[in-house]
């Protein structure tokens, strides 16, 4: 299908309503666009925007360290060598090992390149200070992911964006550093001073506090910045946070629960190296993203056949099952790409129901009879407003004959409009006229697929964003990725090949898990007793993950449940994460290895 299909939709429908149909996201259910992005870059833009209340915009860091082009790790190390407090990196021998340590610690390559002529497009938040390195180096690359975070965080009861000076608690917008817990914990040294609000430059470090190199390392580059980048501006880059949770509301509370208490416990200094601290909050990120994503398959699914938003307790993620070999056993591995691809399956189904949604709310919006102040709010929280758009799609509404009168007007006139221009791929789409059971539903199919083919990735875009949260080949990801051949073939000797995934439990990823649900949820966020079974319990209903059962959409032989279960079980014996003194299996009891060490003496000792 030509690109001219659009041309012709928007001919027929308007540009206004064009542009708000013809995208792949739907706020009220994903405030974040489905595309790819950097789990590991979205911590440095939450500082920022827990620090200033507004969205990031240009920063100094090409400017410092390009040198009339994008900045590498060769041109950062030769910048970083010219600093006095920076001595002994003189020689090209003593840059190029400063440039391996910035790889190692602090910056990070497109593609993971190790080479030192390749364009920086990351900066790990060893220090508050990162989030005045602006990487990467367009927000927009963040898919508004970290706003998302930062609004969970905050938790602003209502309002359609987060209002900066205003909040209280651990966790308020628009601060200085030191009253905001996590601002706090992750600047060692800094202190605010002059205007908190609007002074770029008013977070000052107390040279006198010794920091490890990784983190003075981080400070340098900020400090050669010189301030933290200003405010976004300008059409299409608002300033304003949006305060939009996703339509999976179980999933969103656990995410924002978890990392709360996670930083709680283990971000203050003496609990948790920091290295492993900001790994296993990139896996919190991670873990928590992917339910997210997980869970509103189940949500859209059920609304696309009753118009009824599930209670929040009553969506479940997606069943998955997961490798404990990480791809050792092929087995376990086959069996995890299997029900990987069922997810797969299932999200494809998800664009057609978000375009049904966005025709439906505009014309909600914009030709129903419904006054404003009427229809419920969409912002921060979007039941309301997606069950008013189902009660259309269920035809339990008054105007609900009146929307399906104007989508079947739609549907025609797009017919006659692409036989005029001899549109023939989105004639196809849409066929000879004739009864269908649904014009509105029929309609969003259509422009759905229309969108998918002349879009570059389409319907592929959540499957790219499912990729990202999962952290796909990390170290301390979710996912494991291979190429296969696939079953049809393009031509007579041609193989056509493409990407299978197996969900896996790394290492960091384990140690992220065990330590979270180790603490108690209440008041003081105690260690906890939690045994193996009890582990795999809270995976399988806390985040669909399934090691010792089959998933309800799968079989999976008994003998690969048993080793599945075995090999996660070693593996956490392995990490020094489980303990037991015989096989029963309520005496296997998980451990955890940080936390503040009169803490470890006290509860080890309990956890045994």
């Amino acid at each position: 299908m030509a690109a001219g299909a659009k041309k012709v939709i928007e001919d027929v429908i308007g540009g206004h309503m064009t542009s708000q149909i013809w995208t792949s996201t739907y706020q009220p259910v994903f405030p974040f666009t489905p595309q790819d992005f950097s789990v590991g870059a979205l911590l440095p833009m939450v500082l920022y925007l827990f620090r200033w209340g507004h969205r990031r915009g240009k920063g100094r860091f090409t400017e410092a360290f390009g040198s009339g082009s994008q900045p590498t790790i060769r041109s950062v190390a030769a910048r970083l060598a010219e600093e006095p407090t920076l001595q002994g990196f003189e020689s090209d021998t003593e840059k190029a090992i400063l440039g391996d340590f910035l790889l190692t610690s602090t910056l990070e390559n497109r593609r993971h390149s190790e080479s030192h002529e390749e364009q920086v497009q990351r900066c790990f938040a060893n220090h508050y200070l990162a989030s005045w390195i602006d990487l990467p180096i367009s927000a927009a690359n963040l898919r508004g992911v970290p706003e998302m975070i930062t609004a969970l965080l905050s938790n602003q009861k209502d309002g359609a964006h987060i209002e900066p000076f205003t909040s209280s608690g651990k966790y308020p917008v628009g601060t200085r550093v030191e009253d905001n817990a996590l601002l706090k914990a992750l600047g060692p040294g800094i202190i605010t001073s002059g205007s908190r609000k609007s002074d770029l430059r008013s977070d000052e470090l107390d040279e006198t506090l010794p920091l490890p190199l990784d983190q003075l390392i981080t400070i340098r580059l900020a400090q050669i910045c010189g301030e933290a980048p200003s405010k976004a501006v300008g059409k299409g880059n608002p300033g304003p946070i949006p305060n939009q949770r996703p339509i999976a509301a179980k999933a969103s509370d656990d995410l924002r629960e978890d990392l709360l208490t996670f930083l709680d416990c283990y971000a203050h200094e003496g609990a948790c190296p920091r290295s492993a601290l900001l790994t296993m909050l990139e896996s919190a990120m991670a873990i928590g993203l992917t339910t997210i994503v997980t869970s509103t398959v189940d949500i859209l699914t059920r609304w696309g056949t009753d118009g009824l938003v599930p209670a929040r307790d009553a969506a479940s993620p997606f069943p998955l099952f997961v490798d404990c070999s990480n791809g050792a056993d092929v087995g376990l591995r086959d069996a995890s790409e299997v029900s990987s691809g069922l997810l797969r399956q299932s999200l494809n189904r998800l664009p057609a129901i978000l375009m049904y949604a966005r025709l439906i709310d505009y014309f909600v919006t914009h030709e129903s009879d419904i006054p404003a102040k009427s229809r419920p709010a969409s912002m921060p929280d979007g039941t309301d407003w997606l069950n008013l758009l189902g009660s259309f799609l269920n035809r339990s509404h008054d105007e609900a004959r009146d929307a399906e009168k104007h989508f079947r007007s739609i549907t025609r006139k797009l017919r006659a409009a692409a036989q005029d221009q001899e549109e023939g791929g989105l004639l196809d789409l849409l066929g000879e006229e004739g009864e269908v059971e649904s014009h509105g539903r029929f309609l969003a199919e259509v422009l759905s697929t229309s969108f998918t083919i002349t879009s570059n990735r389409g319907v592929e875009r959540l499957n790219s964003f499912l990729t990202s949260a999962l952290m796909t080949d990390e170290v301390n990801g979710l996912a494991r990725r291979r190429k296969v051949t696939l079953n049809r073939a393009r031509s007579k000797g041609q193989k056509r090949t493409g990407d299978a995934l197996s969900i896996v439990l790394t290492n960091a990823m384990l140690e992220y898990l065990v330590h979270r649900h180790l603490r108690r949820t209440g008041k003081g966020k105690k260690l906890r007793l939690l045994s193996y079974p009890d582990f795999l319990r809270i995976l399988r209903e806390r985040h669909g993950l399934f090691v010792d059962r089959s998933p309800p959409n799968m079989q999976v032989p008994s003998e690969l449940l048993q080793s599945n279960r075995r090999v996660l079980e070693r593996r956490l014996r392995d990490l020094g994460l489980l303990t037991g003194v015989n096989d029963a299996e309520r005496m296997k009891k998980l451990k955890p290895r940080y936390g503040m060490p009169e803490e470890l003496l006290t509860g080890g000792s309990e956890l045994a």
